[in-house]
């Protein structure tokens, strides 16, 4: 008897804890450009400057937040090879208001993406895969309620790939439901 109420007891407070988390799920959409820094026998087939556009769903609460992300770049042409970079992958964040109106917010993200390389050349077409770490930090400005803009910037430090690194530079729109 004890036991079952101790367990109760616990899923109590835990069902009362859950409840005091207000999550807030919401969309956007990213543009961004990417510098990418790989060894010299890829770099000569790749584009190291490449525009991209990236989808976002992810959830907050005041002050954390999760959100995924699916990007794919613009074909990026350079010589005779053309470049394309495609990418998904999570980060966990953390939001601080700046000020009294509660309309700025300075925004850190840390997570993890996997990423696929694909350059065409007249001769032949390669392809790589590897997963980043990545770390980044920007601005975010509420619109209204519902609406926000974001500037952000992330280095990702690559993993079994030819490239060796990406800094990556967005700029988008939340829309929080």
């Amino acid at each position: 008897m004890k036991k079952i109420l101790l367990l109760a007891g616990l899923a109590g407070m835990v069902a009362a804890n859950a409840e005091a988390v207000d999550m807030t799920p919401y969309v956007g959409m990213d543009a961004g450009y990417a510098m990418v820094d790989g060894n010299t026998d890829t770099n000569g087939d790749l584009s190291t400057k490449n525009w991209s556009l990236a989808a976002v769903l992810g959830a907050r609460t005041d002050h954390y937040g999760i959100e995924a992300f699916y990007m794919n770049s613009l074909r990026q042409h350079k010589a005779d090879a053309a470049t394309r970079i495609s990418g998904y992958g999570v980060d966990a964040l953390a939001f601080q208001q700046l000020g009294c109106s509660g309309r700025w917010e300075l925004v850190g993200a840390a997570g993890i993406g996997e990423y696929k390389i694909k350059a065409n050349s007249a001769e032949d077409g390669e392809s790589d895969t590897g997963y980043g770490y990545r770390l980044g930090g920007g601005l975010q400005y509420a619109l209204s309620e519902n609406t926000s803009i974001r500037a952000m910037y992330h280095h990702v430090w690559m993993v079994k790939s030819d490239i060796d690194s990406m800094d990556e530079f967005t700029i988008g729109f939340r829309y929080a439901f």
